[in-house]
């Protein structure tokens, strides 16, 4: 992970900047807010230290689940007529929401980036224990987190077994059939992975809880950081 200005802040000062940034977008109405939104987020990346390509590869991910939404939002909402494409009118009412939707996601994406990718699984877990969330559901999500790569690679060897017997997809039954018993196979396996985990863990004394050894210690830049950025968030709720 590239060192950066944002990479030695305390994880639990970007968590909670994070979480307000995205509630505070998420239901406004004002595109005033979101151009004040907007530098918020361009001032996280370059804090943040990532390459620009980078930065697109992940909102393009992002936005291939929008593209309906964008397309078909303008057509589907009923209102003031922008324009025509054939027998479709566009309400102008649509296209705004449309605009927002895609405005709001891609900042969400882009803030929440800068801000917590720039800390590792293990300091976002232990940042959530110190802000206290319920221990179980802190070691949810780090185990769904840390082994969603492993499933991966499950799921990846499962196929490339099926692919060498000579099995290729097709919009058949036997390609559908297949399929299922592929994704059966990826869920047994991966409970039978569960097990042996949790079973290990036991062997290593494991009780309920991780032992934390080294607790993290809130720095000047930290204060800095989080005092500067509530402030500006406050000041982007009441002037948006």
């Amino acid at each position: 992970m590239k060192e950066s200005f944002l990479r030695r802040r305390d994880p639990r000062v970007k968590l909670l900047l994070a979480l307000d940034f995205a509630i505070i977008v998420a239901v406004s109405n004002s595109f005033k807010l979101l151009f004040l939104a907007g530098i918020f987020s361009v001032i996280c990346l370059g804090l943040s230290g990532f390459a620009v390509g980078y930065v697109l590869r992940r909102l393009g991910l992002v936005n291939l689940f929008l593209v309906l939404v964008v397309l078909t939002l303008p057509f589907t909402t009923q209102g003031e007529l922008l324009f025509k494409i054939g027998p479709f009118s566009a309400a102008h009412e649509g296209t705004l929401l449309a605009l927002m939707i895609f405005l709001k996601s891609n900042l969400i994406v882009l803030t929440t980036m800068a801000l917590l990718s720039t800390s590792t699984v293990f300091e976002l877990a232990h940042a959530l224990h110190h802000l206290y969330l319920p221990s179980k559901l802190v070691q949810l999500l780090f185990f769904t987190f840390r082994y969603l790569n492993v499933v991966e690679k499950e799921y990846r060897r499962l196929r490339e077994a099926a692919l060498l017997r000579g099995f290729y997809p097709h919009t058949n039954l036997f390609t559908y059939r297949t399929t299922a018993y592929l994704v059966g196979s990826l869920i047994v396996r991966s409970y039978d992975r569960s097990q042996r985990v949790y079973e290990a863990m036991l062997c290593r004394g494991f009780e309920g809880t991780f032992p934390i050894y080294r607790h993290f210690q809130l720095e000047r830049l930290d204060i800095m950081l989080g005092l500067l950025g509530a402030t500006y968030l406050a000041l982007m709720a009441i002037l948006g």
